[in-house]
């Protein structure tokens, strides 16, 4: 993401890749002017025994955010609202902007908070970090992921056919060379040596992977590579991190240490500053703004998590949002 601040509030962002889709989809929020190129159908009726001719009008529109549609993994975000600013003829008329890797709108808001403007950041940092490629491999299966900010994506899913391995990992050369650039990094992973068997035969066709061992060739060897850090590139992800955060969490939890979780439990502890670190889901970041304004204000760490991957999924059981307290608050 490449961002640049104007006057009265107003950001423009330039999306370049998935991630910032997910960032977007965390900052925009209901009442925000969003600017954006679109196309709408412009009718234009003549006799009415002929059938209408209908063409596309390009135009910029600002419109007022109502929803924010977007699906996990997948390359649109949706922003829907009333358009405010553009051509007469179609001022209060809804209108929805697709954003995708290589468009650019702005934003305009009353205010800015800094956990807002700390995700556009984060957003901008994240786009000079390699994307990470990962290749399973187990006898007879192949499984290719990608990295992402908030989680991991299965690309493919590989299965051989027949007795011949050499055409098997032609067909997993083939699809990870089809996905992935050369120059980014990529982790080959996996039980036993078939892993290594690959890494023979692709020989001179592969740049910039490691090998490194793993109790499964698929996702949950991924996540084990993940869970173990035990690449250097994997060490300072935002997903390392976050499950870093939801252990500590849990460990906590498992020994009645310093933790609280739910709404009301977390308010608690923030009105008291006994709260070292607040963690709230991104489905439930807009609901609990009021919390994250206590844990600004006391000083505690903010941290937004992501649902797309399983540590998230636990703290949206927990009510979508936990702490991490400092000591335990009285009563």
């Amino acid at each position: 993401m490449k961002i640049e601040e104007r006057e009265k509030g107003e950001i423009s962002v330039h999306i370049d890749n998935i991630d910032d889709l997910w960032y977007l989809k965390n900052v925009l929020r209901a009442g925000d002017l969003v600017f954006g190129t679109v196309y709408r159908k412009d009718e234009q009726s003549g006799d009415m025994k002929r059938a209408k001719k209908t063409a596309r009008r390009r135009m910029r529109v600002g419109i007022v955010v109502e929803k924010v549609e977007f699906q996990e993994f997948s390359d649109r975000l949706r922003i829907v609202g009333k358009i405010r600013v553009g051509p007469e003829d179609v001022l209060g008329l809804y209108q929805a902007i697709n954003l995708a890797p290589g468009d650019e709108i702005s934003i305009i808001k009353e205010r800015w908070s800094p956990e807002e403007k700390e995700l556009l950041n984060e957003a901008v940092k994240n786009a000079e970090r390699p994307q990470v490629y990962f290749l399973g491999l187990e006898h007879g299966l192949a499984t290719i992921a990608a990295l992402r900010a908030y989680g991991v994506q299965e690309l493919v899913s590989l299965r051989k056919r027949g007795d011949d391995d050499d055409e098997f990992f032609g067909e997993v050369l083939s699809a990870i060379t089809e996905l992935r650039k050369d120059e980014l990094p990529l982790i080959i992973l996996g039980p036993g040596f078939y892993k290594d068997n690959f890494v023979r035969f692709a020989a001179g066709k592969l740049k910039n992977y490691t090998v490194l061992q793993a109790s499964h060739g698929d996702m949950r060897g991924i996540y084990e590579v993940l869970k173990s850090s035990l690449h250097k590139i994997l060490q300072d992800t935002r997903l390392s991190r976050e499950e870093k955060l939801i252990d500590r969490l849990l460990e906590e939890i498992s020994k009645e240490g310093l933790y609280a979780y739910g709404m009301e439990e977390v308010k608690n502890a923030l009105n008291m500053g006994a709260v070292e670190t607040l963690m709230v889901s991104d489905r439930k970041y807009r609901e609990y703004e009021s919390l994250i304004k206590l844990a600004h204000d006391s000083g505690a760490e903010i941290h937004i998590i992501s649902t797309a991957h399983e540590k998230g999924k636990i703290l949206e059981n927990l009510g979508g949002v936990a702490a991490i307290l400092r000591f335990r608050p009285a009563g």
